[in-house]
């Protein structure tokens, strides 16, 4: 509520958040894993649904989330929103006020590498 104030004052604080064909395509990996799990589409649904509206958080203070454990191997800012047993490994440009979602990890996966990310 507070932000949309801001807004209507002529402050433009809200980033544009996009979200890659990668970063959906492990999304989508999760719920069918938890539907072959669960046996019931429920679960992950709502699973997918929290997701998004997690993800649309970023759309305010993007830079309130760390940048990630293997940032130095990068030649570039990457953060990450921890949401549940996930990552959401983005990437914050200021000056076009616009988050770019690259992947959704599980927390238990591997360390990303440039090769994993869609540029």
């Amino acid at each position: 509520m507070l932000g949309r104030r801001w807004k209507s004052l002529g402050r433009n604080l809200a980033y544009d958040v996009k979200i890659t064909d990668s970063a959906l395509l492990d999304a989508e990996h999760y719920v069918r894993y938890l539907r072959r799990v669960t046996k019931e589409s429920g679960p992950a649904d709502a699973w997918f649904r929290a997701l998004i509206a997690a993800i649309f958080t970023l759309e305010e203070l993007p830079t309130r989330c760390p940048l990630i454990p293997e940032a130095s191997e990068f030649q570039f800012e990457l953060r990450h929103l921890i949401y549940r047993s996930h990552r959401v490994i983005f990437r914050v440009d200021k000056q076009r006020k616009t988050v770019m979602v690259l992947r959704i990890y599980h927390g238990s996966r591997r360390e990303l590498r440039e090769e994993d990310l869609e540029l």
